[in-house]
């Protein structure tokens, strides 16, 4: 009696694991081409770096796109099947990368990634709903998306050691046979919900969703405001985590390539920190708090490191490591937006606000290469080339403390979800 006690304990956790265990996967293979991008613009011939900046940029269309779909999906027809297929998918996409020998090929694979990835975090997310009482909501998102940050730090290490010890396209390959097993056990083990059942309509899935019901949630001012509170939020770590921190860290601090990629992996591993903390917080003292107190301290914390001059190499880690844990209100956003509508809707609506934290992001990636062009181009050099000064990159930054900036207003209009008699206790 007491083993089958524990294994009944154990079930929700096992269940939710495998979800967030792709999550943290498709992070791995997501910041990959990042990191090989020398050794693909080599295999694929007459590659220019645009066109390698296209293969980044093709993960994200897809993954935008699928959200409120997948969000509809995982409510009308929970985790267990959407989710096996979509990792099932992403096998295919990693094979298909491996054997890639020009660059469309390697797109097509990325187009692929992005559009079952989508699945990855709604999936989890609407297993926690499912799985475990309230209370553990905003701590459990936590985690989750906590793993997807040590996915992409752990991808930062692991990809040019396993590039130098078994090349790229048996890297790619060891992906799609991890991708394969976890769609094998995500099958046989994950449920839609306490019922035991394996069918793939949830409890909460025999009422029909309408057309009327995901209206409500999308005229709903809330929706729309704790949405864009996400993207902003989540914006300049996208930015910087994924594409610009790099370029920017080398060129206002004059870092090594080595001591700019760690600075950004300290990024990612203070928000693996921090994200359980803010859940357990907004678990607390509330949602609107956590969002609020997260946005002031980005906006405080992110124009010392691009403004201050001569930061000494020890203080910018540290700024940079707490940046990670403090910009973790992205959590008590996705906790509001599973609350702020009926139950059999929360993975919609959250759908809606993780579209809003990736869109955000990817369109300030081109916008920060524009304005850093256009403030060089007052100085070109002999030939016409620009030259981009240390006054370029800090002036092109501006609109990173500015999305904070907005992130505040946002959360000071957004609505608090966590009832009052669950506040502090």
């Amino acid at each position: 009696m007491q083993n089958q006690q524990r294994i009944s304990w154990l079930k929700p956790w096992f269940i939710w694991g495998l979800a967030a265990f792709f999550f943290f996967a498709h992070y791995v293979v997501r910041v990959t081409p990042g990191h090989i991008s020398e050794e693909l613009q080599s295999a694929f011939a007459n590659t220019s770096k645009f066109e390698l900046g296209l293969l980044g940029t093709s993960f994200y269309l897809p993954y935008v796109l699928m959200q409120m779909p997948v969000g509809y999906l995982v409510d009308r027809f929970g985790s267990r099947v959407l989710l096996t297929v979509a990792v099932l998918i992403c096998s295919i996409s990693s094979f298909i990368f491996a054997s890639a020998s020009v660059l469309s090929t390697a797109m097509i694979s990325r187009v692929l990634l992005g559009f079952c990835s989508a699945t990855a975090f709604i999936g989890a997310l609407k297993l926690i709903t499912v799985w475990f009482d309230a209370r553990k909501l905003a701590l459990l998102v936590g985690i989750t998306q906590a793993l997807g940050m040590v996915g992409a730090a752990v991808g930062g290490q692991a990809v040019p050691y396993l590039n130098d010890e078994i090349g790229w396209q048996n890297t790619f390959h060891l992906y799609g046979i991890v991708f394969f097993v976890l769609s094998i056990l995500i099958y046989t083990f994950v449920r839609n919900g306490p019922d035991g059942s394996t069918n793939t309509v949830t409890p909460l899935a025999h009422t029909r969703i309408t057309g009327a019901q995901i209206l409500k949630v999308i005229c709903n001012k809330y929706t729309w405001i704790n949405a864009l509170y996400a993207g902003l939020i989540y914006a300049p770590t996208d930015v910087m985590g994924e594409f610009w921190g790099k370029e920017f860290m080398r060129n206002i601090h004059h870092l090594d390539s080595y001591q700019s990629s760690s600075v950004i992996s300290c990024l990612f591993f203070g928000w693996a920190i921090g994200g359980p903390i803010a859940g357990w917080l907004a678990d607390h003292v509330g949602r609107k708090p956590v969002m609020i107190g997260s946005a002031l301290l980005g906006c405080i914390l992110l124009p010392i490191v691009f403004y201050v001059p001569e930061l000494p190499v020890g203080l910018i880690f540290v700024i940079m490591f707490t940046y990670g844990i403090t910009n973790t209100g992205l959590i008590a956003s996705y906790t509001a937006a599973g609350e702020l509508h009926d139950k059999s809707l929360g993975g919609f609506s959250m759908a809606i606000a993780n579209m809003f934290s990736v869109l955000l992001g990817a369109a300030l990636m081109p916008i920060l290469g524009k304005l850093l062009d256009w403030h060089a181009s007052s100085h070109l050099s002999a030939d016409g080339t620009l030259v981009h000064t240390v006054q370029d990159y800090q002036q092109a930054t501006y609109i990173i403390p500015a999305c904070l900036f907005a992130a505040v207003l946002c959360a000071l209009f957004t609505k608090e979800t966590l009832p009052p008699t669950k506040q502090s206790t």
